[in-house]
């Protein structure tokens, strides 16, 4: 594998050139997207909460939970940019992203495996570093798969179609995040016996290493790439290829607003998203509670999964495909503005309004807004693009900007939750809902500085 710093053409003339895409192009770029969501959904959301909830101390999950996710998440920030910018310059036969998806996705499933039977064949007292080891792991090995995967449609989707592209990426995206929380918040459940609890986890970890192995399957052999011109090519150096990797944000000041604009909202999501499960279990459960039109025990994976995610699904797909069409033709800010407003009234609804049907409510508004977001999302970050030849370094940033809010929003948030976990009507909900409020605010407001996008 060898790198070049050759910039021959600019992302939009470059985009320019590209052949229209056909309706199943569209669907073979992006169709890794529901599988990799699958996976993270279902663990982020169901899984590694209800885990560290059974396993560990139920009485500090919330600073638990931090202490597991923090330091894989660390560790994506840094893999995404980095192995999207290796991956910009590779010379493999295969092409530049394909074998990256392979490598990281076989690393992904060994360890999925490893993880599913964690429980069974660590002691308890070493549980916590076992799923901080494991979860660190499984964070390198799909990141080094999906980094470079982001930057494969800016290679090869016309600049007029981007819109549509972005609206179909977030389309799988949302599919994955609806399907894997429904099926894991079926399948899961933390207030079953503990062998029977075992066997659930087992049988999540390896359905999702079968989701993940089918659709890179799929996508390897449709997915065709051209491989690195021969006169792109020189050797590898990395105090060079390290200089180059980095950027003045006043060198690109729209690109650098578009990454603030992300790092904020997404702040704004993932301040809350990891501990949704627990404040249904905290303020909707509860001894005797049913579950709303199931009318079965409660437990937060379940109205997770079963109510609350699809709740999201209904008007999030179909405002993922509507948004991508029509940032194309009305401009992308507009809908980042609507997107803002919308989760943060979800915000506004979960501190005034701490029932199960208002729970509801709120996933629906979440869904118009964030499937508008992620619709659009990528879109306004290619727009934004500087005039280079290196999509894959700086949608590795893109996503990176996507990771981090995760570090700095979990640890926060665990922290808030475990300090005000003493203070009666759930001051420490209240609180992590406000400051996320102002996130979303700020992470909208950004959006106004970028110019020449409309």
């Amino acid at each position: 594998m060898e790198i070049t710093d050759k910039q021959e053409s600019t992302n939009d003339e470059a985009g320019s050139r590209l052949r229209p895409l056909s309706l199943l192009d569209q669907i073979n770029l992006n169709a890794f997207w529901f599988a990799n969501q699958f996976h993270w959904q279902s663990l982020l959301a169901i899984v590694i909460p209800s885990m560290v909830a059974k396993f560990l101390d139920p009485a500090n999950k919330s600073i638990n939970l931090a202490l597991v996710v923090i330091w894989g998440t660390l560790i994506a920030f840094f893999v995404n940019p980095l192995i999207g910018a290796i991956s910009d310059y590779a010379t493999f036969r295969l092409g530049r992203r394909r074998p990256f998806m392979i490598i990281g996705t076989i690393l992904n499933i060994i360890v999925l495996i490893v993880f599913a039977f964690s429980p069974s064949w660590f002691p308890n007292s070493v549980l916590l570093l076992a799923f901080a080891v494991l979860f660190l792991l499984l964070q390198f090995s799909n990141n080094l798969a999906n980094s470079p995967w982001s930057a494969i449609i800016a290679d090869n989707v016309p600049q007029n179609q981007r819109g549509l592209s972005s609206g179909f990426n977030g389309l799988f995206n949302l599919l994955g995040t609806a399907t894997g929380s429904i099926v894991a918040g079926l399948i899961v459940n933390k207030n079953d016996a503990l062998p029977l609890y075992r066997n659930e986890i087992v049988k999540i970890f390896l359905l999702i290493a079968v989701v993940q192995t089918i659709f890179v399957i799929y996508t390897v052999l449709t997915v065709k790439e051209t491989p690195l011109p021969p006169e792109k090519h020189i050797s590898f150096k990395i105090r060079h290829f390290l200089k180059k990797f980095l950027f003045k944000p006043s060198t690109y000041p729209n690109l650098s607003w578009v990454l603030l604009a992300r790092f904020l909202i997404m702040m704004g999501i993932w301040s809350v998203y990891y501990f949704l499960q627990y404040y249904f279990d905290d303020v909707l459960g509860g001894p005797g509670v049913k579950v709303i039109f199931f009318h079965t025990p409660f437990s937060g994976e379940f109205f997770n999964g079963a109510l609350f995610q699809p709740a999201l699904l209904l008007v999030a797909l179909p405002t993922s495909i509507l948004a991508g069409w029509a940032s194309d033709h009305w401009g992308r800010k507009g809908l980042v503005y609507l997107s803002g407003t919308m989760m943060t009234l979800v915000c506004c609804i979960f501190i005034l309004f701490q029932n199960q049907y208002a729970a509801l409510i709120a996933g629906a508004l979440f869904g118009i807004g964030y499937g508008a977001y992620t619709s659009v999302d990528w879109a306004l970050t290619t727009d934004a693009l500087p005039p280079t030849d290196e999509a894959g370094k700086f949608m590795g940033i893109w996503s990176a900007m996507g990771i981090l809010p995760q570090v700095v929003g979990i640890t926060i948030g665990g922290v808030i939750l475990q300090l005000l976990r003493s203070i009666p009507n759930h001051v420490g909900y209240t609180s992590l809902f406000m400051l996320t409020v102002v996130y979303l605010v700020l992470g909208t407001l950004v959006i106004k500085q970028v110019k020449g996008v409309k």
